[in-house]
């Protein structure tokens, strides 16, 4: 028999959530399902339950990312972003839900990077990321890239010296090459926020509730 019955969140506008899908855990495609999956899509799918709202997951660049919830394209913004002074201009952030850090990748054999002797190397990173920003102030030009991919292939294919990116997913890149790459210490220490629109308190305090209760249960 037919039902008629629509939920209550179906007639409510969906929440949109926006992220790179190339930050492992926080977010990233199944292999499998080919369904964006991670820690930061779990809690934006626990804020859009208590809010009674349907979540959207949709990919974007990640230069694109806090200028889209800034002008309200969409609701959050979440791909390993650092909480920065500069960012908290234009955008609200949650409060962290995980500290992590830069790395190096590069490949086995060769001279670990440090920032010193990345001022002679072809270091790639991703454009507008912390770690462009820490790259820029350290006097190194990067090779800039509008995703994490894109710049490993760099590297495998000779076109670049070391990548510079989040800890988590250039320790995930390490784990799957096969002993082709390794990673550096971490040259940097940062706070990870979901983004949300300038004054939209409502949706920033869901944010925090959920952030605390899986902190509370033994999440990250």
């Amino acid at each position: 028999m037919k039902s008629f019955f629509t939920p209550f969140y179906a007639l409510a506008v969906p929440l949109v959530l926006i992220t790179t899908t190339d930050t492992p855990p926080y977010s990233y495609r199944d292999a499998d399902t080919g369904e964006i999956v991670g820690l930061e899509v779990d809690i934006a799918r626990d804020v859009a339950t208590s809010l009674g709202r349907e979540l959207v997951v949709r990919k974007e660049k990640f230069a694109d990312l806090l200028p889209f919830v800034s002008a309200g394209k969409a609701d959050m913004a979440a791909s390993g972003i650092t909480i920065t002074e500069g960012r908290a201009r234009t955008v609200d952030f949650s409060i962290p839900y995980a500290m992590e850090g830069g790395m190096f990748l590069y490949r086995a054999g060769e001279t670990m990077p440090t920032m010193i002797r990345a001022e002679r190397m072809r270091v790639g990173t991703i454009d507008a990321s912390t770690y462009d920003l820490f790259l820029t102030r350290h006097g190194i030009d990067p090779i800039r890239f509008s995703s994490y991919p894109l710049a490993v292939a760099a590297l495998e294919e000779g076109r670049l010296d070391t990548v510079f990116f989040d800890g988590c997913g250039v320790r995930e890149t390490v784990e799957k090459s096969g002993g082709r790459f390794l990673a550096s210490n971490f040259q940097t220490r940062e706070n990870y926020g979901i983004a949300v629109q300038k004054g939209n308190e409502t949706l920033k305090a869901a944010l925090n509730r959920a952030i605390l209760s899986r902190k509370k249960k033994g999440g990250r």
